[in-house]
Order: structure tokens, then sequence, then C-alpha cells
């Protein structure tokens, strides 16, 4: 499953937006903003944070989505 699958499946689960937290490696973040299927308005950056989808991505030792409750 890819990240942006992930999210939307989180949030039609009714998750709120912000509330799942995209953790990445420093080599996932890497290939998330070279890889061609992901489109530049999908990504931003805002206050020196990268964020995905309008989510905010942490930088980690794992990648995974974490699941906040709202």
């Amino acid at each position: 499953m890819t990240l942006r699958t992930e999210i939307e499946q989180v949030l039609a689960e009714g998750a709120a937006l912000g509330s799942p937290v995209p953790h990445l490696t420093s080599r996932d973040d890497s290939a998330l903003k070279r890889h061609p299927s992901v489109a530049v308005a999908d990504i931003d950056f805002q206050d020196g944070e990268m964020h995905f989808l309008g989510l905010k991505v942490v930088k980690g030792e794992s990648s995974q989505l974490e699941r906040v409750p709202a």
C-alpha cells in the first residue's frame, strides 16, 4: 500500500486532517520528493517543515503512518 493510499484510507475512516502523522526515514523522505507519481502540489514546505497531502511529515528511524486519536 502506498503512503497516499494509506492516508486516504485513514481519512475516509473519519480521521481528522492532521491526525494521521506520516513518519518517514530520510531515505523515504527523499524518495517521496523524487517519485514520478507524486505531484508537485502534493508536497509543500511551511516554516521549514515538509507536508505531504496537507499532513506534516516527521523524519524518524522508521517509515509508518501514526494514527493519532482525535
